[in-house]
């Protein structure tokens, strides 16, 4: 089966099961809506729906690719929602079921850009007055966006003017509505101003002074503000958010459709800046099509962003020749792996079952991004030919490295290393370590940043500090965090401040390892009821089989993930693990490892991520391995320690390679006083490295003992710093400010360095 009739059997299936959720209005039997037919989100769900069918009625290879409905049904499904959308617009004669009326609002045109496709799938199934009612919505809608939606753009989201997605889909809909209907007067104003939010949509600085022409004007003249940094960072929803660029893409992707097939010239403002763009997204991708979200998630994994690569995909092919079936292939594997384990037929029931009985609004708002996203590959979709000489995008192994210094982000990724850090995240601190060929092993919430759980029921990390180096392959990170918990029960307590916590990491440039070195301390009296170092979390669900082999020093162990019903800390009885013959981890210093099980789907979305939600709203397993992992009631005084932890994370190795360098003295702390953490690590490459951290709040001068054979006796500061040194001696004298991180390398006795 090719790609379009892989989606439109998973449709098929989907369709008859989420038919129950499509049902006709008893005041109105022309009318049908999907989910709940409340307003705001609701009314897109229903769009997205109606896509959905209206893709699958039109599809030619319906019929072979099954299902329980006929063509007939779905036509007749795909018309009712629609009708319901129009006519509980401000224009048409009805309301939405929560007795609202939907319109007019910053967001009111996202769904309607994802539904379009569905309109023109159906179109001559459309009446007279179909066909009137929807012009009229769509007019009205963009008299709207042209005299009460401001252009604005800015990088930090805190500005409230962080603008880019919602410009895009603005944008695209003024030069939509024109090109439909250009016999109308302000048919050029909508142009002018669609122009206008799609260059300040994927807009930069640098566009201030940008003299490119794009649609008849200077890049420069249309500018307002820029909505991505210079590096093609997105800090949307207050975070570095990898997955709105992707919707940002999605939106290009459906006008740039949209104009093909009617045989139209699309806006040039449409694709300013979206190939570079795109060069970001595609290395923030899995080989198997899943998205490498280096800034965290705060909504349900594996969903919504996710979903809209989709289009991103079809849009990278045709507009730009990349080749992205590999990724496309690997991403349908993981939807029917999903759909096949409710066994319902519906995409999410499995891991979104109680979010399912808790809130149907945003359970059928999940169904219908996937629904929607698989009706474009249905209805856009072609099959490269055998012939293609285009190699697989989702095939490049090149190494790529990327920074950002508002985030504080780093990331290097090679064939066998994906390495991140990330301050300015969803879940502030997190960083990953994994090979790239297994993104099941990837979760991002707090992720290598250690866990001070507090007794309230949301947690709260507010960054204080960072900075960061980067050289060819690898990175410095170092910063400082508080931890807070939030919402508890106690009254005139709004916030608890728990832990001043400090943190170092680094990717050394051998393709393999990551030293990850954490200290938190109580800057008051204050309670918790779980404390850990390191945090390596690792996804234990259906997207793996739900169980995974951990090596450690006595031997193998299967650990079963979604399923298991106790809550527990497992010591190990060791200071390396392995997983999966995939991760290594060893324990430099602060204590033992030790396995935390959750016994429960633990990943919620952010806003009831504390502990009084997860049980009910956990929609991913995750068991995690910790340092000294400690459940229950604890007290530390001002000035106590919560952890103070070093260790190594080793990418793409077997078991019996962490063994042996664990036991080999592969990672060792070296004593260089109170304030100075010192880690020398025996890098992939052959060369030991010596990564120094200050944990105080002043400058400190230490020695640092050399670890080194006899005539290695030499360090080389990789970040091009000075350092004081005598070649020959045994240690040497190194001068760090507050809170800052460096990594040496040693060189051979006559100097020697290839960095």
């Amino acid at each position: 089966m090719n790609i379009r009739e892989r989606s439109i059997t998973m449709l098929a299936r989907w369709a008859a099961a989420a038919a129950r959720d499509a049902l006709r209005l008893s005041d109105r039997p022309d009318l049908r809506c999907y989910g709940t037919g409340f307003g705001s989100w609701g009314v897109q769900t229903n769009q997205k729906a109606f896509a959905a069918y209206a893709a699958m009625a039109a599809a030619p290879e319906l019929e072979a690719c099954g299902g329980a409905l006929s063509r007939e049904e779905l036509y007749e499904t795909a018309l009712g929602l629609l009708r319901f959308s129009l006519a509980s617009h401000r224009e048409g004669d009805y309301r939405c079921t929560d007795g609202t009326k939907w319109g007019h609002t910053w967001i009111s045109a996202l769904g309607v850009e994802r539904m379009m496709h569905g309109v023109e799938a159906i179109e001559s199934r459309l009446t007279d007055a179909d066909r009137s009612l929807l012009r009229r919505v769509l007019v009205s809608e963009a008299d709207w966006i042209v005299s009460s939606y401001p252009v604005v753009g800015h990088p930090d989201n805190a500005s409230g003017r962080n603008k880019p997605e919602s410009n895009l889909w603005n944008g695209a809909l003024l030069h939509r509505v024109a090109s439909l209907y250009p016999e109308l007067p302000q048919a050029e104003a909508y142009k002018e101003q669609g122009s206008r939010l799609l260059v300040n949509s994927i807009s930069v600085a640098a566009d201030a002074a940008n003299e490119r022409i794009v649609d008849g004007r200077r890049v420069a003249d249309w500018f307002v503000g820029d909505n991505f940094f210079p590096s093609y960072a997105l800090h949307h929803h207050g975070y570095l958010n990898v997955g709105y660029m992707v919707i940002c893409l999605s939106n290009v992707a459906m006008l740039h459709f949209d104009y093909k097939r009617r045989g139209v010239r699309p806006p040039e403002a449409l694709y300013h800046r979206a190939r570079d763009l795109w060069e970001l997204v595609k290395r923030l991708t899995f080989p198997d099509g899943r998205l490498l979200r280096i800034g965290g998630d705060t909504r349900v994994p594996y969903t919504y962003c996710q979903d809209y690569l989709i289009p991103t995909w079809l849009l990278a092919e045709d507009a730009w020749g990349e080749r992205c079936d590999g990724w496309m292939t690997g991403w349908l594997d993981t939807v029917e792996r999903e759909q096949s384990a409710g066994g319902d037929g519906l995409f999410l029931s499995e891991r979104c079952r109680t979010l399912a009985r808790r809130s149907p609004y945003y359970y059928t708002r999940l169904e219908s991004d996937r629904a929607a996203t698989l009706s474009m590959s249905a209805y856009w979709g072609g099959e490269p030919s055998a012939a293609d000489p285009r190699p697989d995008a989702a095939a490049d192994a090149t190494p790529f490295a990327w920074s950002d210094a508002f985030h504080g982000a780093a990331l290097h990724r090679s064939a066998k290393r994906i390495a991140s850090w990330v301050w300015q995240a969803a879940e502030k601190p997190q960083g990953l370590c994994l090979p790239p060929g297994d993104s099941s092993l990837a979760e991002w919430r707090w992720n290598l940043a250690g866990r001070i759980q507090g007794l309230g029921t949301l947690p709260a990390h507010e960054v204080v500090s960072h900075g960061q180096q980067t050289f060819p392959g690898g990175f410095v990170s170092y910063g400082v965090h508080r931890v807070y918990t939030e919402q508890l029960l106690g009254e005139g307590i709004p916030r608890e401040w728990l832990a001043e916590q400090r943190t170092a990491v680094c990717a050394l440039p051998d393709d393999t390892t990551m030293i990850v070195l954490q200290h938190a301390a109580s800057p008051v009296r204050s309670y918790v009821e779980a404390v850990s170092g390191l945090n390596l979390q690792i996804p234990n669900d259906l997207f793996n089989g739900s169980r995974r082999t951990l090596h450690v020093e006595v031997g193998a162990l299967e650990v079963e993930g979604a399923g298991c019903a106790r809550e527990e800390v497992m010591p190990l009885g060791s200071t390396w693990a392995n997983v999966d013959d995939r991760v290594g981890v060893v324990a430099v210093y602060g204590g033992a490892l030790r396995l935390y099980r959750p016994g429960r789907r633990n990943v919620a979305p952010k806003r009831y991520a504390g502990r009084g939600h997860d049980d009910a709203l956990g929609t991913l397993y995750v068991d995690t391995l910790c340092i000294d992992a400690e459940l229950g009631l604890q007290r530390r005084e001002a000035g106590e320690t919560w952890f103070d932890v070093g260790a190594v994370v080793r990418s793409g190795e077997t078991h019996e390679v962490t063994r042996s360098f664990a036991s080999g003295g592969g990672a060792v702390a070296l004593p260089c006083g109170a304030a100075m953490r010192a880690v020398s690590v025996r890098g992939e490459d052959g060369h030991r490295y010596v990564f120094l951290w200050n944990v105080a709040d002043e400058a400190v001068e230490a020695e640092v003992p050399l670890p080194f054979a006899e005539g290695v006796s030499q360090l080389v500061s990789l970040e091009g710093q000075g350092i004081k040194e005598s070649r020959g001696a045994k240690d040497c004298r190194i001068r760090l400010e507050p809170g800052e991180a460096r990594l040496f390398r040693s060189a051979d006795a006559g100097g020697g360095d290839d960095v």
